[in-house]
């Protein structure tokens, strides 16, 4: 989990608490503004997502890129090894 989505979690609770305490009290504005942090929460939650899914496909591709470039390599050095010429066009 990063930062957003802790933060987003956290104020998604506080907003249920916020909200649950204006019901007990009576206090309607204090009702909504639980149900906005929520929904507030809920926003810093899912970017929080977005971003976590974002770092993993550059994850993956940093890692593909690895792969290809290892196995790059490996193919020139079997090439060298066997006296493979490859001729480009």
């Amino acid at each position: 989990m990063n930062g957003d989505q802790v933060k987003g979690v956290l104020q998604k609770i506080g907003g249920r608490i916020e909200e649950a305490a204006g019901t007990l009290v009576g206090d309607e504005g204090l009702k909504i503004a639980g149900k906005e942090d929520q929904l507030k929460g809920g926003a810093r939650e899912a970017w929080g997502n977005v971003k976590d899914a974002g770092n993993n496909l550059i994850d993956q591709a940093r890692a593909s890129k690895a792969d290809a470039e290892l196995k790059s390599e490996r193919a020139r050095a079997f090439d060298q090894e066997h006296e493979i010429k490859v001729e480009h066009e």
